[in-house]
Parts: C-alpha cells; sequence; structure tokens
C-alpha cells in the first residue's frame, strides 16, 4: 500500500515517511485511533516504505520486488498477529494468525479499516470471543528473532494489542531489545487496555478519523454501485469506515428497533416485558452486543446535543430525530447523561467477559430506575 492512496493524515504520512527516509524509524511504534480509521492502512504503507528498493522522499515506489511483495500481502520480512478463534480441528492453545492467514488477507484487500465485528464475522466467531494466546506470543518472539528473509528488515504486525492481555509481557524484552533492524508496528483503538509497560517502549501516533468529505470519497472507491443516502450514510457514520458499510448493508435497523423496545421495557420494569428483551440481547453474541451499546451511545450523545443545543445534529436520521423529539418529555439532560453512563460502562464489563444475562438485567433495572427518576 501506498501512502498516497491513503485518504487523509497527511502530517501523518509525511512524518512516518520522514522517519524512514531520514534512518530515524523507531523500533517500536503504535497507532492509535477510533474504530474504521486508516490504522492499519499506514500501517502496511510505513512497513512496505521501509522495506521499499527504491523509495522516493515521500513513498514507496510501488513497482520493485519488496513493494509487489508488500501490496500481496506475502513478504516474507512482513509478519502478521492479529486475534484469533480455536481453528476447526486444533485446540485454542495451539491455534495462531498463521491458521487464518487467507481471511486476514481477503479482509485487507477488501476494508482494512476493519473493525473487531468484521473480523470476527469474517471467522465465523459466533459468541467466541477472539483472543491472542502464549502461543502466539512465543511464535513473535522466535519470528523476530530469526535473520530476515530478503533485505535487512523484519516487521512484525500486531492488531488489536488489547486483546493480548497479560501475555503481552512476553513481548516486553523483543520490544525493549530488538534485534537489529527489527520493527514492531503496534495498532490499536483503546490505547487504555495496553500495558503501561508496552505503551512506554512505543513511539505513539494518534491517527484520525475520516472527514465526511474522505468518508464519501472511499465509501465510492469500494462500493461499486451507486450508494443511496451517501451524505446522510456518511453523517451517521461519522468518520468510521466500518459503521459506513455496516449502514450501507443495513446493519443499524435492528438495533435502532431493540434500542427503543429495551428503553420502554426498562421503563415499564415488568418481567415479563424485559425477558423477551434480554433474550434477544443476549443472542446477539460478544460483539454484536458490543456494537449495540455502541449505536445506544450514538442516539444518546445526538439527543444530548438536542437537548443542550436546541437544535438537531447532523449525524441523527429522520426517525432517530422524531423518537428524540417525543422522549424530551420523558428524559431530561440529567438523566441522558446516566443513560450514557450505563451504555458505557456496559460496554466497558462486556468487554471485561461479564456474564451477558445479568448485566443486561442489571442496566434495565438500573435504566428503569433513571427513567422513573429514582436513581
Amino acid at each position: 500500500m501506498l501512502f498516497k492512496d491513503i485518504l487523509g493524515n497527511e502530517s501523518k504520512k509525511k512524518l512516518l515517511s520522514d522517519l524512514v527516509y531520514n534512518n530515524r524509524a523507531p523500533h517500536a511504534l503504535l497507532f492509535y485511533g477510533r474504530e474504521g480509521t486508516v490504522k492499519l492502512s499506514l500501517a502496511l504503507a510505513y512497513a512496505q516504505y521501509i522495506l521499499c528498493e527504491n523509495r522516493t522522499k515521500h513513498d514507496s515506489c510501488g513497482v520493485c520486488p519488496a513493494c509487489y511483495k508488500s501490496m500481496r500481502r506475502i513478504h516474507p520480512d512482513v509478519h502478521f498477529t492479529f486475534p484469533v478463534i480455536k481453528k476447526d480441528g486444533k485446540k485454542r492453545e495451539e491455534t495462531t494468525s498463521n491458521d487464518f492467514l487467507e481471511n486476514w488477507r481477503y479482509m485487507l484487500n477488501t476494508l482494512p479499516e476493519m473493525s473487531v465485528k468484521d473480523w470476527s464475522s469474517s471467522i465465523n466467531a459466533g459468541n467466541s470471543l477472539p483472543n491472542i494466546n502464549t502461543r502466539e506470543c512465543n511464535e513473535i518472539i522466535q519470528k523476530l528473532s530469526l535473520k530476515a528473509f530478503e533485505g535487512d528488515a523484519k516487521i512484525m504486525i500486531v492488531w488489536m494489542p488489547e486483546y493480548l492481555g497479560k501475555e503481552g509481557n512476553r513481548l516486553l524484552k523483543i520490544i525493549e531489545e530488538p534485534t537489529d533492524n527489527t520493527y514492531i508496528i503496534l495498532i490499536c483503538e483503546d490505547i487504555d487496555k495496553i500495558l503501561n509497560t508496552i505503551l512506554s517502549r512505543t513511539q505513539k501516533i494518534n491517527v484520525q478519523p475520516y472527514s465526511d468529505a474522505e468518508l464519501s470519497e472511499r465509501i465510492r472507491t469500494v462500493v461499486s454501485t451507486e450508494v443511496k443516502d451517501l451524505k446522510q450514510v456518511t453523517l451517521l457514520a461519522d468518520g468510521n469506515m466500518s459503521k459506513a458499510m455496516s449502514i450501507i448493508r443495513g446493519g443499524n435497523e435492528d438495533y435502532s428497533a431493540l434500542l427503543f423496545d429495551w428503553i420502554r421495557a426498562s421503563y415499564k420494569g415488568k418481567p415479563e416485558a424485559l425477558q423477551p428483551i434480554i433474550n434477544a440481547c443476549i443472542d446477539l453474541g460478544r460483539e454484536k452486543q458490543k456494537h449495540f451499546l455502541q449505536y445506544g451511545l450514538h442516539f444518546f450523545r445526538e439527543y444530548l446535543y438536542i437537548l443542550g443545543t436546541g437544535s438537531r445534529g447532523k449525524r441523527i436520521n429522520d426517525q432517530e430525530y422524531e423518537i428524540a423529539s417525543k422522549m424530551k418529555k420523558i428524559i431530561d439532560l440529567e438523566m441522558g447523561t446516566k443513560i450514557v453512563h450505563i451504555l458505557n460502562q456496559s460496554i466497558e464489563h462486556i468487554s471485561r467477559n461479564a456474564n451477558p444475562k445479568i448485566l443486561f438485567m442489571a442496566n434495565s433495572l438500573q435504566l428503569g430506575d433513571v427513567l422513573k427518576n429514582t436513581a
């Protein structure tokens, strides 16, 4: 991937090319930013620029043997690590990223701005939560301890190191004392979930989301047919390419209906009204539960904007705005803020493998208390 093919983040692209061109490239680099940004694309372009045999001051040549292999994700000196699930016929502790390279290359070529939900769907994770296990960490150390196959540099790209957990401690030595011409590139969304011992050993680059204009252009390049209501999709996605594709595929419709059903049932507080909604939330699976809760955050942030400013924000559709207008009679600014807090906590608890049945029941009761103004 070439830097020039990535929309936006011009200052970051210049910084990355300058680091390599001036022989100041750090051995450990961390790209972080919101879901659906070009973090992974920048990492791929950066790795290709390091390996390029005829680089210019600002970009790879795109035609040398190293670029040819990098763009096809088959360069023997570029290694990938990412969260995976149990592979058929293998124990979970024996499964590594190597078992899913075909899926990985496909996603890199189709949607490098993918979310964890997109990735989980591509590997049919279902309710299984992907992670990076002990064997994977040992393989990272082994791969980086060997000599480069071609040229001098060896590169390890670790996508979503939040899924390392305490296993990340195994990588501290290789990050702190890498072998010559070894580059470790981490790509994350939640920097607070990365071990401080790893953070302190990396140079950090904050990747910005697409602007509305950039996102519209990116959608046009990915979707072969004309996108209906492209402007509305762009506004709702708010710079998140993964979310834009989900909206185009109709991924938000069920979440909006489920959210408002949940609010109504929580207000009633009756078990016979709550149980079907809680069961529907449980049936989503962990990653979709997080996506559902994130949709709830989107709606209530827009709702708070309406209450605070008295005007409609750009990122709320007609159906949502109509519901928000009716809600103003029931939910005030303080109550809306409490609901946002509940949703944020819920996402955090789901990420930590909380029991979804207990979690959604407890949240329903909390929502009910807020809505009845008894919290």
